[in-house]
C-alpha cells in the first residue's frame, strides 16, 4: 500500500512516500481503508523531535483517520465491516491507504457527513465536548479559553458560550477575528507576555493549553473556592508549572485532561455524542485550509509550521 514513512526526525522532508505492507488488525482492532487523515500541530512537533517519539522508527506516521472497515481482528464483531468509522490510530499509521486502530478509539460515522469534514472535526470536537463536560460550566460563569482559534477552540468557544461568558485568546490577528466570530465576548493576544494582566476580572474556569509559567499566573484570576483549571496541552512546549500552595489556600481545583481513562471517555462517550450533534447540524462545519494528496504530507507539515492557518489540513490517499 502507499504510505508516508518517518525514518528519522527532522524537517518536513523526512516524511517520505513509500510502499509498505498492509497491516493486520490485532485483538480488538479493525483495518480501515483510509478515506482521509487529518494533520495536527502535535504531529509536526513529534516529527521535528521537539517532543519525544513514543515509538521506534521507522514508522508510518499520522494519528487521525476516517475510513471504512475492511477487516476485523480477534474479538471484534464482523458486523462492523463495511461501516465508516473515525477516530485515532494510536499515534501512528493514518498517513496511508490502510491503517489499523483499536475499535474502542473509533466511533461510527452517521450518514450525511463527508469524510474530509469528519476527520477534520472528530478528535477536536470530541475533546471540546469532554472539556466542557469536565468543567461543568454553570449559567453566568466566565470561562477563559486559551488558543480559542485552534482546532479544539473552534468547538469549545461556542459550546462554552451556551451557558458562560467566554474570554478567549489567540496568537494571530486572523485567529482573534475567528474567535470573535465564534462568539467570544473578550479576545486577547496570548503572544504578548503580559496578556493575563488584561483579563477583565475573575474567571470561573480556565481551559489551559499554553503551559509554562503563565498557568500559575492564571491561578490569581480564578474565583476562590470554586475556580477550576483544566490542563490539556502545552502550546509553548514548556511544562505547566503550578504553585500547590495557591491551590490549597484558595480552594482551587486543577483537572488533568489526559491519560488512558480520559481517552476512553473522549472516544467512548464524547466522540459519539459530538458526531450525533454534527449530524443534526448543531455544530459548525470545520474550517479546512487544504485537502492534499497523501504524497504531499511534507507540504502539509510545512503549512502548519508556517503558523498562519486557522483551519485544518487533510490528506487523502
Amino acid at each position: 500500500m502507499r504510505a508516508v514513512v518517518l525514518r528519522e526526525t527532522g524537517g518536513p522532508e523526512v516524511l517520505v512516500p513509500a510502499e509498505v505492507p498492509v497491516p493486520s488488525p490485532g485483538p480488538g482492532q479493525v483495518l480501515l481503508r483510509v478515506e482521509a487523515a487529518a494533520v495536527s500541530a502535535g504531529e509536526t512537533r513529534m516529527r521535528s523531535g521537539a517532543i519525544p517519539m513514543p515509538f521506534p522508527l521507522p514508522v508510518v506516521f499520522g494519528a487521525e483517520a476516517v475510513g471504512v472497515v475492511e477487516a476485523v481482528g480477534p474479538g471484534v464483531e464482523p458486523a462492523v465491516r463495511d461501516r465508516r468509522f473515525v477516530g485515532v490510530t494510536g499515534g501512528r499509521g493514518s498517513y496511508a491507504e490502510f491503517a489499523v486502530a483499536n475499535l474502542a478509539m473509533l466511533a461510527a460515522v452517521p450518514d450525511g457527513l463527508e469524510p474530509t469534514d469528519v476527520v477534520a472535526m472528530a478528535a477536536p470536537g470530541a475533546m471540546a465536548f469532554g472539556l466542557a463536560r469536565k468543567a461543568g460550566l454553570g449559567t453566568g460563569e466566565t470561562a477563559l479559553i486559551e488558543g480559542g482559534s485552534g482546532k479544539i477552540g473552534n468547538y469549545l468557544v461556542p459550546l462554552a458560550g451556551r451557558s458562560a461568558r467566554v474570554v478567549a485568546t489567540a496568537g494571530t490577528a486572523p485567529g482573534r477575528d475567528r474567535v470573535r466570530a465564534l462568539g467570544a465576548e473578550v479576545v486577547l493576544d496570548h503572544s504578548t507576555p503580559d496578556w493575563p494582566d488584561r483579563l477583565p476580572g475573575k474567571v470561573d474556569v480556565v481551559f489551559e493549553m499554553v503551559g509554562g509559567a503563565v498557568a500559575d499566573r492564571l491561578l490569581d484570576v480564578l474565583t476562590p473556592g470554586t475556580g477550576r483549571m483544566l490542563v490539556y496541552g502545552s502550546l509553548s512546549g514548556a511544562p505547566t508549572a503550578l504553585d500547590a500552595a495557591k491551590l490549597r489556600e484558595r480552594g482551587l481545583r486543577v483537572i488533568g485532561c489526559g491519560g488512558p481513562g480520559w481517552a476512553a471517555d473522549i472516544f467512548g462517550v464524547d466522540l459519539p455524542g459530538f458526531l450525533a450533534a454534527a449530524a443534526r447540524g448543531e455544530v459548525a462545519r470545520p474550517v479546512i485550509e487544504a485537502v492534499l494528496p497523501l504524497a504531499d504530507a511534507a507540504e502539509a507539515h510545512r503549512r502548519l509550521e508556517a503558523g498562519r492557518l486557522v483551519g485544518r489540513v487533510v490528506l487523502v490517499p
